[in-house]
């Protein structure tokens, strides 16, 4: 049997054709006590769990441990081939031998063993159908039904005579992919069963796997031993099977959709394959294989979490993950001498244009292509580009030397606009380009102020300082949802022209703080977001500026692009790295190392936003994306699970201190440890699959912690010599260290008191030394030798007196600590106290030995 080594991440190469595979690969192994090879079934339960079925048995995996059961562990068998959470929120488990059992709080139930079951043939899938009855498919034998506790086996003839693979229902059809074709059968609510007939175009192909996608139940997706095909059901009463181009002649083995709009497909000996789906067709392919540096090519079963993350079984390669980066870098430079990407314009999903100092460069895909082309329009080699805008197959060219042009794309040709220099001889950069809300273009030229001008070049207004415009370095313009135009400058700041009225000097007027403007964006809210050059980043509502600097978590205050996503974050780009602020949570996140970003550094105003949502930064060496942030950076709300409690770091049977027979949840509610059993681990965890490293914990043990323990990312929490009572230990976890509410898991424990505390211990020595005065006192009343009458009053008074000073320390010690002087003055004071008693008793045997005297003498 193959040994996986630890894990593998590795991250797929960039080159001119740069992949667009924006996910990392982590292989799980010995490292994580993993050592399933062939991967059957995967699924996440509703605490999320993952449970995986290999040939080595099932595994739980919480992000960081793998916990491995087998038949040992009262499993029907070893080999679990389908696996499922049913409506009753329970994971069932379908194996090799054919039995079904059931999970409950972590103990095994036998639904159906392995003699019973159906001919012991082997339950290759599981499905939930919206009734939420359980169906379970044999491979030879016929469908198993549970439904409210309740197993039922349906034999089928037909499905007898051939080899099932899988099924689903559709309304009153269940479709069930066979050796033979797709099969369909017609239901009815006493479980009557019949066949109709094979779809139409399916017999004599292999059909391995079924899906039928949740945001369009219309469609069946078809896996088969030639390639991939999709049923529409209303096309006719028997379906059409259309096939899909790309895959044929391909072995497909399993089939599922992400999140996104994209669906997945595993294969038996071309690795695994992304397409993205337009429309619900297929629109483009993306190929995980050997060749691509995916760690295998036989697919056996995919699973996508609850994060958005792909698991991927495989035979003979065992678990992997695609975990979908947050960051990647297409390095140019060194790829095709692409340098200085000073703006990025996004045309459409399928289109790009760079601004280069070498050029204009065309960013596209092509169709069952898996990556992002950069082609250089050789004609625009000669102009170092600064900024770029496209419209209807013109794109407009802001360059460094010769000014603005206009680009014909289908006819290669080239139109000077003449927009002439306040005075002969200033420079001719193009610094920025925007669209206002009537379609003209807004232009700013270096020492020149801004242009007006309409589509076709003509001026329409020329702002500068001869005509009274604040300054004529103009850095950024946005043209804001309501019409306004605002303009930032260098060392002058912001400016702001309100339709029909007169230009108002933000700045100058003191009505903005800030001097230097490098750049300006609005989100879908209208709030204005300006970036600044020392100063920070400030928001605008309409009424009032808010800042965000070092203080407050930013990156740096030398802002040089900002961009509002699709969820309202805010991404600012600087010199070394990103900033993320999401208000939503009142946080700000940082990004500042190359090895995540690729490159650090973002030029100014290089920022754009895809139709995906992704963010793309330009900077000096290629762009870098960052991949669908309003997904990838989310605060999720988890729950923080209690899993053991250990005794001096060693596992106990917790049930032996609980008078519950079973456990209810993970651990039993009612704990009771003994007084020298105070020495506790609690071990507690917060699924994160995507990035278990990710998670903080705080901690508080009510009745010993007077507060929240310091943030950690450590899972476990330890507290020696606790004095007996009652506690409770709470737990709760974030995705960030600033962010926690309060939502938290808790369990209540007692350490008992040790028996010299309890009660009756308490009520024995009062009742010892009571019995003891009235020894001393029966004596002393009829017995004639005073020494003894004195040694057991003297021994009385010690031993009260001990006993108070005993009781009395722990007290007496927490007022006046331990310093001696306190101690002796405490002691003292007690002493104080028991004298006159003493004296009493004392004066008392005198006495008493006095009148023996006279009675003797008389």
């Amino acid at each position: 049997m193959w040994i996986l080594i630890g894990f593998l991440q590795g991250i797929v190469g960039m080159s001119l054709h740069a992949s667009v595979r924006d996910f990392t690969v982590k292989q799980y192994g010995l490292d994580q006590d993993f050592e399933g090879i062939f991967i059957y079934s995967i699924v996440q339960d509703l605490d999320g769990f993952l449970w995986v079925g290999s040939d080595d048995g099932l595994y739980r995996f919480d992000g960081k441990k793998m916990l491995h059961y087998s038949q040992m562990d009262s499993m029907v068998g070893d080999l679990v081939t389908a696996c499922v959470v049913g409506p009753d929120e329970h994971l069932y488990l379908g194996y090799y031998n054919g039995g079904v059992s059931i999970v409950e709080h972590g103990k095994y139930r036998k639904l159906i063993g392995a003699e019973a079951a159906s001919g012991s043939s082997k339950l290759n899938r599981f499905y939930q159908d919206d009734d939420q009855a359980l169906w379970g498919l044999t491979q030879n034998s016929g469908l198993v039904k549970i439904e409210n506790g309740e197993t039922k086996h349906i034999e089928i003839e037909l499905l007898s005579q051939l080899i099932s693979y899988d099924l689903i229902r559709h309304h009153d059809r269940f479709y069930i992919g066979t050796n033979e074709g797709l099969l369909m059968l017609k239901w009815n609510e006493d479980d009557e069963i019949s066949p109709i007939g094979f779809v139409v175009g399916s017999f004599g192909k292999t059909v391995n796997a079924l899906y039928e996608d949740p945001h369009d139940d219309e469609i069946l997706w078809v896996g088969t031993d030639e390639g991939l095909f999709y049923v529409e059901h209303g096309a006719s009463t028997k379906g059409i099977f259309n096939p899909v181009e790309g895959l044929e002649q391909k072995r497909i083995t399993s089939i599922t959709r992400d999140h996104l709009q994209t669906l997945w497909v595993g294969t038996a000996a071309s690795g695994l394959v992304e397409i993205e789906l337009k429309d619900s067709h297929a629109h483009r392919l993306t190929y995980f294989d050997k060749v691509h540096g995916f760690p295998g090519n036989q697919i056996s079963s995919l699973y996508v979490d609850r994060e958005n993350e792909i698991w991927v079984g495989t035979f003979g390669h065992g678990l992997i993950q695609l975990n979908r980066a947050f960051f990647h870098h297409y390095e140019l430079k060194k790829s095709s001498d692409i340098e200085g990407v000073n703006d990025i314009h996004y045309v459409n999903e399928d289109l790009y244009y760079l601004g280069t100092d070498k050029g204009l460069v065309k960013v596209f895909n092509r169709p069952e292509q898996d990556s992002l082309i950069f082609e250089m329009i050789e004609e625009t080699k000669k102009f170092q580009i600064t900024r770029i805008f496209e419209e209807q197959g013109t794109v407009w060219l802001g360059t460094r030397t010769r000014g603005l042009i206009r680009y014909d794309i289908a006819k290669k040709e080239f139109k000077d606009i003449k927009l002439s220099p306040v005075d002969v001889g200033l420079s001719h950069h193009v610094r920025y380009i925007a669209r206002a809300n009537d379609g003209n273009l807004w232009v700013s030229i270096a020492g020149n102020g801004v242009y007006h001008i309409n589509h076709q070049g003509e001026l329409l207004e020329h702002f500068n300082t001869r005509m009274g415009f604040y300054h004529n370095e103009i850095f950024a313009i946005l043209p804001d949802q309501a019409g306004n135009i605002w303009f930032g400058a260098q060392s002058v700041g912001l400016a702001l022209l309100k339709p029909g009225k007169e230009m108002a000097f933000l700045t100058k007027d003191d009505v903005f703080p800030a001097r230097d403007i490098n750049s300006i964006s609005q989100d879908q809210t209208g709030m204005i977001w300006i970036a600044t050059s020392g100063s920070g980043l400030y928001s605008f509502n309409g009424n009032n500026f808010q800042r965000f600097d070092e203080e407050t978590g930013l990156l740096s205050n030398f802002c040089n692009a900002v961009e509002v996503d699709s969820a309202g974050q805010v991404w600012v780009g600087h010199r070394k790295g990103l900033s993320l602020i999401q208000s939503s949570y009142g946080i700000v996140r940082r990004f500042n190392h190359p090895s995540e970003l690729g490159e650090t550094e973002a030029i100014l105003n290089a920022v754009t936003k895809d139709a995906k949502g992704n963010i793309w930064f330009g900077n000096p060496y290629g762009v870098t994306k960052v991949i669908l942030p309003h997904i990838q950076h989310r605060i999720e709300k988890r729950r923080t699970h209690i899993q053991d409690i250990r005794v001096f770091f060693e596992r106990v049977d917790l049930l032996a201190h609980s008078k519950q027979a079973k456990l209810d949840d993970m651990l039993p509610n009612d704990l009771r440890f003994n007084y020298k059993e105070n020495h506790l681990t609690f071990d507690f965890v917060s699924i994160n699959l995507k990035k278990p490293e990710g998670i903080f914990y705080q901690y508080q043990l009510e009745g010993y912690d007077k507060q929240w323990s310091p943030i950690t990312s450590v899972n476990m929490a330890t507290f020696t010599n606790l004095d007996p009572g009652k506690y409770t230990f709470r737990i709760r976890e974030s995705d960030h260290s600033q962010f926690w509410n309060d939502n938290y898991e808790e369990i209540d424990f007692v350490i008992d008191s040790p028996y010299w505390k309890k009660w009756w211990f308490y009520l024995l020595q009062i009742s010892i030394m009571v019995a003891l005065f009235s020894i001393t006192y029966l004596i002393s009343a009829k017995g004639q030798n005073l020494f003894v009458i004195r040694l057991m009053v003297y021994v009385s008074l010690f031993i009260v007196f001990e006993y108070i000073h005993t009781e009395l320390e722990p007290y007496i010690e927490s007022i006046v600590g331990e310093t001696p002087i306190f101690q002796v003055c405490a002691n003292l004071a007690l002493a104080l106290v028991l004298l006159p008693i003493e004296l009493r008793m004392a004066k008392y045997l005198r006495n008493r030995e006095s009148l023996r005297a006279k009675e003797k003498n008389s």
